[in-house]
């Protein structure tokens, strides 16, 4: 029984970076050498980056990643390496993992079934590749075998299932290859970040080592790779049924490799499906420290810790691969723009406790004044701009909220009243209308000039600063159209629009009380926390509340969950809700909460299509260019609440 190290590496890619993606990938073929591992496992499509999107049509998307995989192949002596892109064989695309052993080529094992539900659209690409489908495709390294194949190196027979392929039950190709002798299964994955699904990655690949018997490797992407999905960077090597190396996941660093020294079972045989790689495992003399989870994944609050780290990895890695100087928010003293700034603060933190201040350097090195900086303090004032962008209708306590949070961070804050731009505009308006306008007749019209006079000032301060703007509206908020056009919604990312506004106030707190792994709280946040979440575009004394505005959050949040993960009708929606909370609102007071909902629901679907890009953190999402898509006009829902 042979002793082998087995690795899996994950790895921050970007899209159509061919250089990029190259340069990274023989980087960790290299250390995996370094430390004597016999087998590699990468992430699905790191040539090209998973999320190519309709760039995957085009032939030479995957021209470029076969001429990376030529520039691979001669750093791949005396290991095995698993890899993926996209090839075109009898002219249809399909998703691929190459073996590469020994500077050679030794097969295309394609993926079998394709992800084509939630933010995935695999098959508007890919073919699935039929089980026991073996053939050959003409390349320029000569015929290579294409097909349900498995490797046979030093005696150690080894399978493969990509990603989905896991997910199929007792369709997953681990059974059959469990039948034909397999004791290595490698997952090359691209699975994208949503709260708890790395427990499930996790069981799978369990379930992967105990089905063969032997040992699973298991390598994710990791980052915000291509703008909306974040990947974990999770990485598994388990045998039969143990867990014995796992990454750490949302590191701020290009890549990350795991090992561990196995024993496996050998067999000799010449079956048809079986290729024979010429590679030599490697005569371990070294030992490899235990690579284990983070203390905070056995956190009581995973769901907090979990979000804070996703998003602030989103940001971080979205601010670098667009080549930006920095954020801008409009922080108006509320939760969810206190959320962005406190995101943004975490993503600063986290990489400068992660990379030191060098690697920020080295990270950020395209901003002329990076290496002029003296301290991480100017780091955080440099990269981060906020303001506080009053009206009449602004209460001294949402100024001193964004003023505590700004000083707590250590911001670039500025605080600047637009009443005179609102009056400019409305006696403009009245003028051409010849009348004046009033709350009584014109609420929603005097509201919403405020929330767009904010945009075009915090615009400019993006552009001087070469700075991403960030958009604060929250997954509650677009469900029913609680949201200003070109005003709230104003940015280049929406970091907050995949959560719902009832985390976000819980998690705010969190952070307050608790924080990141129990030691960095955010103390700036007792304001915000102790503010009841209003719009403030009303005057003072009419005291606007968002909930009066709509309905309480969680009635909100339950609504939509029912009638768009669980895909309830109307009518199963309000049974539901009066069994939930019948004994705190009265039958008429729930018809009118659910009724309210579809209504704005549907009136709205034109504010969903235009909302900025949005971060995919939950398990369900409103983004119609990536989840859930609804018609712009239609007859809608709310009349259809009563059986």
């Amino acid at each position: 029984m042979p002793k082998i190290a087995l690795a899996a590496g994950v790895l921050n890619q970007i899209p159509l970076d061919w250089k990029g993606n190259q340069d990274r990938i023989i980087s960790l073929i290299q250390e995996a050498q370094q430390k004597q591992a016999g087998i590699l496992c990468l992430p699905e499509l790191c040539l090209t980056g998973y999320g190519c999107e309709d760039q995957f049509l085009s032939a030479y998307t995957s021209e470029k990643a076969w001429e990376s995989l030529l520039q691979i192949l001669p750093h791949t002596q005396q290991i095995l390496v698993w890899l993926g892109l996209p090839v075109f064989f009898e002219g249809k695309l399909y998703n691929v993992a190459a073996c590469l052993a020994n500077k050679k080529l030794i097969a295309l094992i394609p993926k079998q079934h394709l992800a084509n539900d939630g933010v995935h659209y695999e098959t508007r690409w890919f073919n699935p590749w039929p089980a026991q489908k073996r053939s050959f495709i003409s390349t320029n390294l000569g015929n290579i075998p294409i097909g349900d194949y498995r490797i046979q190196a030093d005696g150690i027979s080894i399978g493969i299932e990509i990603c989905q392929d896991a997910w199929e039950g007792e369709n997953r190709p681990a059974h059959a290859l469990a039948k034909r002798g397999v004791s290595v299964l490698c997952s090359p994955t691209a699975s994208h970040f949503a709260f708890g699904k790395s427990k499930t990655r996790q069981r799978l690949s369990i379930e992967g080592s105990q089905i063969i018997q032997g040992a699973y490797v298991f390598a994710n992407l990791l980052g915000n790779e291509s703008g909306r999905t974040i990947f974990d960077g999770d990485a598994y090597i388990v045998q039969e049924g143990k867990i014995v190396a796992e990454s750490q996941r949302f590191s701020f660093k290009d890549s990350q490799l795991i090992l561990a020294a196995v024993d496996v079972t050998s067999e000799t045989n010449t079956d048809e499906d079986l290729l024979s790689a010429d590679v030599e495992w490697p005569v371990l003399n070294q030992s490899y420290p235990s690579f284990e989870a983070a203390s905070w994944e056995y956190s009581e609050n995973i769901k907090e810790e979990e979000f804070a780290r996703a998003v602030s990895l989103g940001l971080w890695d979205y601010v670098r691969k667009s080549h930006s100087f920095g954020w801008v928010i409009s922080l108006s003293g509320g939760a969810d723009s206190s959320a962005i700034a406190t995101l943004c603060y975490l993503a600063m933190q986290l990489a400068y406790k992660e990379l030191g201040w060098k690697g920020i350097q080295e990270k950020m090195n395209y901003i002329p004044w990076i290496n002029g900086l003296s301290s991480e303090k100017d780091f955080i004032a440099r990269m981060l701009t906020t303001a506080y962008q009053g009206t009449e209708n602004s209460s001294d306590q949402t100024r001193a909220s964004a003023k505590a949070l700004a000083e707590c961070i250590g911001t670039t804050h500025y605080d600047w009243n637009i009443d005179v731009l609102v009056q400019e505009y409305r006696g403009i308006i009245e003028h051409a209308i010849g009348r004046t306008l009033s709350w009584e007749k014109d609420d929603i019209t005097l509201q919403n000039v405020q929330a767009r006079l904010r945009s075009p000032s915090v615009w400019m301060l993006a552009n001087i600063n070469n700075a991403l703007l960030l958009a604060t509206s929250n997954r509650s908020e677009a469900s029913v159209g609680y949201a200003t056009m070109d005003g709230d919604t104003s940015g280049s990312i929406s970091p907050i629009a995949g959560i719902d506004k009832t985390f976000i106030r819980q998690w705010l707190i969190w952070m307050e009380k608790s924080g990141l792994d129990g030691t960095l709280r955010m103390y700036g946040l007792s304001h915000v926390n102790s503010l009841e979440p209003s719009a403030e575009l009303r005057p003072l004394t009419s005291k606007q509340v968002d909930e009066e505005d709509l309905m309480p959050y969680p009635i909100l949040n339950a609504i939509e969950r029912w009638a768009f993960y669980e895909k309830l009708s109307p009518a199963i929606c309000l049974q539901n809700l009066i069994q939930e909370y019948g004994s705190h609102f009265t039958e008429e007071q729930l018809t009118g909460f659910c009724s309210r909902f579809f209504r704005l629901w549907a009136r709205n679907q034109w504010k969903r299509e235009r909302y900025a890009p949005g971060f995919h953190v939950d398990d369900y999402s409103l983004d119609p260019k990536s989840w859930l898509r609804f018609p712009i006009l239609s007859a809608g829902l709310e009349k259809d609440i009563k059986p």
